[in-house]
């Protein structure tokens, strides 16, 4: 990468925090609930619910890990990189404006160059012995095709990157074990949003039948 990354601090894996309600964006819970819906076709909508709800659970909960990981490393971006980051993005985050799509970008670059980081100083690797059984066991879960996956170097080193991002983002939740959810609070926010959501879909049945009069 262009953008370069420097150290300043020892990672204090010590922080305590309790995380008592969830940051959600709908716009990335839609990707999700998107990506799920394809994944698991034959998954009920209370099933593709949960997935879901574990997903902005475990997202919350890394991205208050990364907050306190960034602070230890000055990153200096390099601007047609952004630029370059921003622009792919666009089509994910179509409603957003310009200057939110750049500081994604500048987030997508720093975890990158985070993630590269704590490889090497932690030694996590992914083999492709390890790449091959994870597209051995998608090939048992989806019957699709993976060989594409194996003779295209680029698409098997994507495999590779995606799992070495997951065995890194394992590792940060378990070292950072004294940051955690409070999970009677979360399931109150969850209930609270899904009473209101029940209540606006009331709300709209009931103006359509009005109209309908």
């Amino acid at each position: 990468m262009k953008s370069t990354i420097k150290k300043i601090t020892t990672i204090n894996t010590d922080k305590e925090e309790i995380i008592k309600s969830l940051r959600v964006d709908h716009q990335i819970v839609q990707l999700h609930f998107k990506r799920l819906s394809e994944l698991f076709k034959n998954d009920t909508p209370e099933q593709i619910s949960r997935k879901l709800q574990n997903i902005v659970v475990r997202d919350n909960l890394f991205n208050a890990i990364m907050e306190e990981v960034v602070r230890n490393f000055e990153v200096t971006y390099d601007d047609e990189e952004i630029k370059t980051v921003a622009q792919r993005l666009t089509s994910q985050f179509s409603n957003k404006k310009p200057e939110v799509i750049t500081e994604i970008a500048k987030k997508v670059i720093t975890k990158t160059l985070v993630f590269e980081e704590l490889a090497k100083e932690w030694n996590i690797t992914v083999s492709d012995q390890e790449v091959n059984d994870s597209l051995e066991q998608y090939y048992k879960f989806s019957n699709q095709s993976i060989r594409p996956y194996k003779e295209d170097k680029n698409k098997f080193e994507g495999i590779r990157n995606v799992m070495l991002e997951e065995k890194i983002s394992n590792e940060l939740i378990r070292r950072f074990s004294k940051i955690r959810l409070d999970h009677e609070s979360i399931k109150k926010q969850f209930e609270e949003a899904a009473r209101r959501q029940k209540e606006a879909e009331a709300e709209k049945t009931a103006s359509a039948q009005n109209n309908h009069k």
